[in-house]
Parts: C-alpha cells; structure tokens; sequence
C-alpha cells in the first residue's frame, strides 16, 4: 500500500509539473493580446476626445446661440411711421455743408465780369476799330456758343430736371408719371413757338400799315393789308405794287423778327442762368469749385453768342448803349441767382418736395426754351442766312466745326457740372 501510495504522488507530480509548463509557455501570447487590445481602446478613446466635442462645449455654444438669438428678437424693427419719420427727415434737412461765405462771393463777380465780357466782346467788335479784324473770331464763337446752348439744353437743364424730378422725396407727388421732364419742355417750345408766331404777325400788320400810310400820303394810292391777302400771294402782290418799297418794308419786318428772336433768346437764356446761380450758391465744398469753373466756361461763350446776335441787330437811337444794356442783363441774371441762392442757403431745403417740384419744373421749361432759341434762331438762321452762304467753304467748314465742338465741350463739362 505504501509503494502504491508514493506511484500516485510520482505520476500526480508529473502531471502538475507538465501543466504548469505549457501554463508558462502560454503567459507571453496572452500578455501581447492584452497589451495590444489596450492599445487598440486607448487610440480608440483619443480619436473620440479629439474628434467628438465635450457635452460641455456643446452647450456652451447653443447657449450662446439662443442668447444672441434673443438679443436680435429683443431689437424692434422700425415701424412704417418710423421709416416715413425719418425719410421726411432727410428730404426736409437745410443748409449746406462745407460753405465757404467769402469763396461764394468770389464767385458771385467772377461770373458777373466773365458773362460780361462774354457778351460784350462782339459788340465792342463792331463799335471799336482795332478790333473790327476780329469779327470772325466773333463769328466763330458765335457758332462755338450755338452749340454749348444745345448741349446745355440737353445735356444740362433736361438731365438735371429728370433727376430732381426722379427724387425719392417726390414719391406720390406726380400721380406716378415719369415723363414729366419731357412733357413741360414740350409745353415751353411749343409756347415760344406759339409767342414768337403771334409777336412776329403783330409786327408784320405794323410794318404793312406804316407801309400803306406813307404810300396813300405819298402817291394817293394804297397798300393792301396784310390781313386781307392770302399769305403766299402777300409778297407777290406787294412787290408788283411797288418793287422798292415792297423791299424796304420787308426788310424792316425781317429786321424786327431779329430783334424778336434774339430777345427771346435772351429771355430763355436768363431764365436758366437764375436757376444755375442759386444752384452754384447752394452748393459747398470741393463741388463748388468744380461747378464754378464749368458755369464760368458756360457763361462765357453763351454770352458770346447772344452778343454776337445783339451786336448784328441795328438800333436808331444810341445802338452802342442798347447794346451794353442786353449785355448788361445777360451778366446778371446769374449773379442775381447766386444772391437769392446765398439769402436762403440756411433755410433752403433741397430735397424739399417743394423745392424739387420748383427747380424740376423751371429746369424743364428751361430745356424746352434754351432747346427752341438754340434750334429756330441760332442753327436754323444763321446757318441758313445769306452771308453764311456767302462766306468761303473753309469758314463755313469751321463754323461747324466751332458748333460741333460747343456741343461736345459742354456735354463733357457735364459730368461734373
């Protein structure tokens, strides 16, 4: 039994021992997988941490989210009556920023000696010797100024009246009818037409009648009327009456429909040169000098050309100081608006409705008139009179031009100005 006992114990000692080797053996594959498996759920948690924000984090944003949320619901927008409050704020605000009292004054006598001396240099052409060689300069600047007329009427006074009466500020004040501009130069061409014909017929039945007054005085016999004849057999009829004096009568009805063409001319002229005074003196800054300078070049060769129809027009009594008047007229109508403009800068509203309905309307009128004198008696008489027919194709080559460049000088001025 004892023998048997001790083989037990060899046999179970063996078997232990076996056992624990293959245990030992086994300890370093099962270390490597537990090693890497930590490994694998380590990266696995820094990926997280990296890529997944914290729930902190996250709430923190959409906290701040919902506040600035709150703070843009918590701001009112303007109600209607608001916006309306302060769209009448601005077209009602007046005076002028940036103004300068003593540069505004300067200009006040730079436009008046330069519109003076534009006018008056044709005159003194005619009236003064040694400068009767320049009278085609004269001439020249007469067509130079034809064209800076057409150009002002287009490029300056319709512009200026389609947008004054475009403003914002007008909104309902023209039953939503946005060919005013156009419209009311149309009234005032057909106005000057319509004064100009029945001025001109007034002035034909006074001629025809001093006419027949000195023939019945004279030679016993009579002059039909004017009114009495159909115009197209009135010329005819007269010239077979009396050749000479049927000529002189004409030329005296052709004489004072000059006078009355240059006068209504002169009218058109005075009428915009107001309303570009009190513009330039409502105007401050940088921009009153650029305006300046293009309504000193505008004035100047405007005067020119209406001095160079006065100068060609002939008076009986003291030609020389009629003249000097016209011109004198010329040269202040636009000072006279830069007073009025420096009277009521302070109170003057320029986006007022009523100050956007005068000046839009007036610039519009001015359009149509500055449009009629430049057309009818500027380009349409001169270029049709006989001494320009007369005259060498090369002077006639330069008149155009001088009329082409007016045109194009004015409209580029009409970027700033």
């Amino acid at each position: 039994m004892i023998v048997l006992r001790y083989i037990a114990l060899a046999v179970f000692a063996a078997c232990a021992h076996g056992a624990g080797d293959k245990a030992i053996s086994e300890i370093p594959s099962l270390t490597e997988q537990t090693t890497r498996g930590l490994h694998t759920n380590t990266g696995h948690i820094i990926f997280q941490s990296i890529t997944e924000p914290t729930p902190t984090s996250s709430a923190n944003e959409l906290s701040t989210l919902e506040s600035d949320s709150e703070i843009a619901s918590s701001t009112p927008s303007p109600s209607p009556f608001e916006q309306a409050r302060q769209s009448d704020g601005e077209c009602m605000a007046s005076g002028v920023e940036d103004w300068d009292r003593e540069l505004q004054i300067g200009g006040v006598f730079i436009i008046l000696m330069l519109s003076f001396v534009g006018a008056m240099l044709p005159v003194m052409g005619k009236y003064v010797n040694w400068l009767g060689n320049m009278r085609r300069v004269f001439v020249v600047g007469k067509f130079f100024g034809a064209g800076v007329i057409l150009a002002t009427s287009f490029v300056h006074m319709m512009g200026a009246a389609i947008e004054t009466l475009g403003d914002s500020c007008l909104d309902g004040w023209l039953g939503g009818f946005d060919s005013w501009p156009a419209l009311l130069a149309m009234i005032a061409l057909l106005a000057m037409h319509l004064m100009e014909h029945t001025m001109g017929r007034r002035i034909a039945r006074s001629a025809l009648s001093a006419s027949a007054e000195s023939t019945q005085s004279g030679h016993g016999a009579s002059t039909p009327c004017v009114d009495d004849l159909p115009l197209k057999e009135t010329p005819s009829r007269l010239e077979s009456h009396e050749p000479s004096h049927a000529h002189a009568v004409y030329g005296h009805m052709d004489e004072h429909r000059k006078r009355l063409s240059t006068y209504v001319l002169e009218l058109g002229i005075a009428l915009h040169s107001i309303i570009v005074g009190v513009t330039l003196a409502v105007t401050g800054g940088t921009a009153f000098k650029t305006l300046l300078t293009a309504i000193s070049f505008h004035q100047f060769f405007e005067g020119m050309a209406l001095g160079t129809r006065v100068a060609a027009l002939t008076f009986n009594r003291r030609p020389f100081l009629i003249c000097m008047l016209n011109a004198s007229i010329f040269a202040l109508t636009t000072p006279l608006g830069q007073v009025i403009g420096i009277a009521v800068r302070e109170s003057f509203a320029p986006r007022a409705p009523s100050s956007l309905l005068a000046m839009g309307v007036l610039d519009a009128l001015s359009a149509g008139i500055l449009l009629y004198s430049a057309v009818a008696n500027l380009l349409v008489e001169e270029f049709a009179a006989f001494e320009f027919h007369q005259a060498s194709r090369k002077m006639r080559i330069v008149c155009f031009a001088a009329m082409y460049a007016g045109c194009a000088a004015m409209s580029v001025i009409g970027k700033w100005a």
